[in-house]
């Protein structure tokens, strides 16, 4: 009896289930990140951040874990949720080399002002000049933004202070915008 038992015990191990091929279709796959690209591209936003999340679980090593919460912050951002891009925007942030991280660092505080977090948006978007100040264009949006959180806080001073640097040399159409800003808080006219 004992025998037969061992026998049927062992035949089932050898004959039941593939336990390899069960445990990877568990985890997510490199397919999953190809099928939420094409949502993403779909504009099928709330369906691709399911399966980014998905992915997210168990990342296969050829998709970086900086990516796919890009990808969820992004989409979040899509849909107008700009709280929970905000929040993903951050543990992108904290998963990116240094030198991926102003665009990144730009959203933070843009999604900040976007909730009407104006002492968060100056903070954060001032960063990017601090930490980041090669990071060409970014530097004077970052501070054109600063500009209008500290214009929406009634701090004149501020404001006209971070567009005249957002200004810069005032020679691209960003630029001439951003000085006619500053004479604009000001008081000023631009005639």
């Amino acid at each position: 009896m004992k025998k037969q038992i061992c026998v049927l015990f062992l035949i089932s191990i050898l004959t039941g289930p593939n336990w390899s091929a069960v445990a990877s279709a568990a985890q997510p796959s490199s397919k999953d990140y190809k099928k939420a690209e094409k949502l993403y591209a779909a504009k099928k936003y709330r369906e691709a951040i399911e399966l980014y999340q998905k992915v997210l679980v168990a990342a296969p090593e050829d998709i970086p874990a900086a990516d796919l919460h890009g990808r969820i912050a992004d989409s979040h951002f899509q849909l107008g949720d700009f709280n929970s891009a905000l929040a993903s925007y951050r543990s992108t942030l904290l998963e990116q080399t240094r030198g991926e991280r102003p665009m990144t660092q730009y959203w933070i505080g843009f999604c900040c002002f976007l909730t009407g977090r104006d002492d968060d948006a100056v903070r954060e978007l001032l960063k990017i000049p601090e930490l980041y100040p090669d990071s060409g264009m970014l530097v004077s949006t970052a501070y054109y933004w600063a500009g209008r959180a500290s214009e929406r806080m009634g701090n004149k001073d501020q404001a006209v202070s971070y567009f005249r640097k957002a200004g810069g040399n005032g020679k691209s159409t960003q630029a001439r915008f951003a000085k006619k800003k500053a004479e604009a808080a000001m008081g000023t006219s631009t005639k």
